[in-house]
């Protein structure tokens, strides 16, 4: 009886772990964030009109109209029982919810709108309905993932988020797949990191990224899989007070700071923190879709040198062949001297074989870049 007791416990403890606290989700916004913007905080206030047609962008995420963030943002904070703005932010809904041309710019010279948006930053409703957006649209799938694969450290989900706002951690994950099949949660992510880490070195574009991965490799050796704070965070110090600052409840007016949100204390009023998460960015897929496509074209590219450097190895062979015959019938013609004929003559051929012997190891060269790029 003791026995099922304790794993009855167990059980609880690992479902409540699993689907992670929101101390948890800030640690992973926050590293994220630093690696893309350098630094962790920013405005829950911060509103602007985008030029490149998004219309307003609004808070820690730059939620936009086009997107749909923003209206997601305005519902929850209505939904929340928001009282600064409301009358007119619950008018400009619906004009939010549309993501035409037409009313984008229509809200985007709306003044009124963008008063209430800064004003009703000031209040809890409005920063918890900013963080569950954030959390929703952007965190959730990288939580889905960890859930699914049984993970439960912080460390984790900063990872595979990670991976997933800089793209391809399926190919990654695959790869650590192979080499640690049923592994558990720890020797999977340190085999994933390495393989990420060893990936971004060998791709030109993405090895000034490595910063990332040296990160992970850094708290994974010291067994930081809590996240446990202070971190230095690519030159940045990132701790404990920062991250509490950008909860939306003081860490006093919770009855444990480790809870999921559903088993915290009522939010109360107070002035907003600043924060920064990573600003918006397109779906996963589509990251994942853009990669591919750079990739196709790569891959295109270099089969066309190699087709190229056939081509001119071809018309070299002609060129010469035929060089020889015209220099032999002019030479035939004008009484050359046969000595002078074949010396003319062999010079010619070394140059051709030279230049022959140039092209074969030009494309060897790009045939093995290409076949380790595969490997890859």
């Amino acid at each position: 009886m003791l026995h099922i007791q304790d794993m009855s416990v167990l059980m609880r403890h690992k479902r409540r772990k699993m689907t992670y606290t929101e101390t948890d989700k800030i640690k992973a916004l926050a590293i994220v964030s630093i690696f893309e913007t350098s630094r962790p905080l920013s405005d829950f206030a911060a509103c602007v009109v985008l030029n490149d047609g998004a219309g307003i962008s609004y808070g820690i995420c730059q939620f936009t109209h086009r997107s749909g963030a923003l209206a997601a943002v305005v519902e929850r904070y209505l939904q929340n029982g928001g009282k600064i703005g409301t009358a007119v932010l619950s008018g400009a809904l619906l004009q939010l919810s549309r993501t035409t041309r037409s009313a984008i710019d229509l809200t985007a010279n709306d003044a009124a709108v963008k008063t209430a948006l800064k004003a009703a930053a000031a209040s809890s409703e409005m920063r918890d309905a900013q963080l569950t957006v954030a959390f929703d649209r952007y965190l959730k799938p990288a939580a889905d993932i960890c859930v699914k694969r049984g993970f439960m450290s912080a460390l984790s989900l900063a990872v595979v988020y990670d991976s997933i706002v800089h793209g391809s951690f399926e190919k990654i994950a695959a790869l650590a797949d192979k080499l640690s099949s049923n592994a558990a949660e720890k020797m999977w992510i340190t085999t994933y990191v390495r393989r990420r880490h060893a990936w971004l070195g060998s791709i030109k574009r993405l090895s000034s990224t490595t910063y990332r991965t040296k990160f992970f490799l850094g708290q994974i050796a010291v067994s930081n899989w809590d996240l446990k704070m202070p971190v230095a965070v690519n030159g940045y110090r990132l701790t404990g007070d920062i991250i509490s600052a950008l909860t939306t409840l003081p860490a006093a007016a919770r009855p444990n700071s480790d809870q999921p949100r559903s088993q915290a204390a009522s939010a109360q009023p107070q002035q907003p923190a600043e924060i920064a998460l990573p600003e918006t960015r397109p779906p996963a897929d589509i990251i994942h879709a853009a990669d591919e496509a750079f990739e196709r074209v790569e891959s295109a590219v270099n089969g066309i040198a190699s087709r190229t450097d056939r081509a001119k190895s071809l018309w070299a062979t002609i060129a010469g062949t035929l060089w020889q015959t015209i220099w032999a019938a002019i030479g035939l013609i004008a009484g050359v001297p046969r000595e002078i004929w074949i010396v003319a003559a062999v010079i010619v051929a070394v140059l051709t074989v030279i230049y022959l012997y140039r092209q074969h190891v030009l494309g060897r060269i790009r045939e093995s870049s290409a076949a380790q790029q595969g490997e890859k």
